[in-house]
């Protein structure tokens, strides 16, 4: 039969690949700072697509009006 301390003694050591209420809180930090630079970086790509569609517009508008001066 095995002691009090013992049995305290494989209880915890049972328990050690258990996050802590620090390992959780250190995890949120870490989301909360990837979930921030992933919300900028889509910012930024966002930018970029608008743009990218206004030139693209623009571009075609300009050849719309050319090709509708040439054959007028």
């Amino acid at each position: 039969m095995t002691t009090d301390p013992q049995r305290l003694a494989r209880l915890e050591g049972a328990y050690e690949h258990l996050a802590t209420k620090a390992d959780l809180k250190d995890l949120e930090l870490r989301l909360t700072a990837e979930i921030a630079e992933l919300t900028r970086a889509m910012a930024a790509q966002t930018r970029w697509l608008a743009g990218l569609v206004l030139a693209a517009a623009a571009a075609a508008a300009g050849v719309v009006i050319a090709v509708d001066r040439l054959a007028g």
